[in-house]
């Protein structure tokens, strides 16, 4: 029998919460840990839903055979990874996974190995798990279906305008990051252009022993003391605020873009590579030993 648009919603919602918990579990058993594995704040994974979704009613009559589930099974969960890694990638600037390190990847959203491995779980999913949740939710009332999916929706979309927030906030965190990073840049190269004398590495701009070890060694240039004091002093500000947007991700470990990093420990920035993996360096707690895959 074919299933009602509010079942097809309820299915969605309950695969999306299925496959959230297998992602939750997967970083679990690695990182001994737990951590939200979505996107969302929401116990939910909506490429999950939506792929289990599309099998469901692209499949119809052929859900009982093995071959034609997998079949569909490697293209439809496959297509909807891709468009959603790309989509992210577009909206908000970064890769949240990437498989650039397996073999048959495309553009490191997708590949061959979890393309097959979402066929083989598809068989189950679809001709195993699927019939008794289908008897389950077909036997919940009519009006009660239509409650329980308007209740859900509604928080759904609320929960998608939150996180996209967030990934918005992260984005725009990491670029003041930058401008912080290349605002200390620009200061060290003038005061080597004052002073002269060896430029100022990355290590020593940002590590207080090392910088003053460095800048022993400019005292003794002509006119050494005021360029100094102005670095000291514009170095202190940079530092004021780079350390108080970097101890933010560290308190944002429930909600908020602390979150996504925790959520998305493979996340890249093409725009903010470096600050990105700098940050990740001060931030130990994020993932320690259990970064998983998305």
């Amino acid at each position: 029998m074919t299933a009602t648009v509010w079942e097809y919603i309820l299915y969605f919602f309950i695969y999306a919460f299925m496959g959230w918990m297998t992602e939750v579990v997967f970083a679990a058993l690695r990182s001994h840990t737990l951590v939200n594995r979505g996107f969302l704040n929401g116990p939910v994974c909506p490429v999950y839903g939506f792929g289990m979704v599309a099998m469901l009613v692209l499949l119809g009559i052929h859900a009982k055979s093995p071959l034609v589930v997998f079949a569909v099974g490697v293209i439809v969960p496959t297509l909807v990874e891709l468009i959603a890694g790309a989509l992210l990638y577009g909206l908000f600037h970064a890769r949240w996974w990437d498989y650039s390190d397996k073999k048959f990847n495309i553009g490191g959203f997708i590949c061959l190995q979890f393309s097959l491995a979402w066929g083989a779980a598809s068989i189950f999913m679809v001709m195993v798990l699927h019939p008794p949740i289908a008897r389950l939710v077909s036997a919940i009332p009519d009006t009660a279906q239509r409650v329980a999916g308007i209740v859900l929706l509604v928080i759904f979309a609320a929960d998608v305008g939150v996180s996209a927030a967030e990934a918005i906030g992260l984005d725009r965190r990491l670029r003041q990051m930058d401008e912080l990073r290349t605002a200390m840049r620009k200061g060290s190269d003038l005061l080597t252009e004052l002073v002269g004398g060896q430029a100022l590495t990355a290590d020593e701009l940002w590590d207080e022993g090392k910088l003053q070890l460095a800048l022993a060694r400019m005292e003794s240039r002509d006119n050494a003391a005021e360029a100094l004091a102005q670095f000291q002093a514009r170095r202190s500000e940079i530092m004021a605020r780079y350390k108080e947007l970097t101890a933010r991700f560290d308190r944002q470990r429930f909600f908020g873009a602390g979150r996504l990093l925790r959520a998305f420990p493979t996340l890249k920035s093409p725009e903010h590579s470096e600050t990105l993996e700098r940050l990740r360096h001060h931030l130990r707690g994020f993932g320690r030993g259990g970064w998983g895959r998305h």
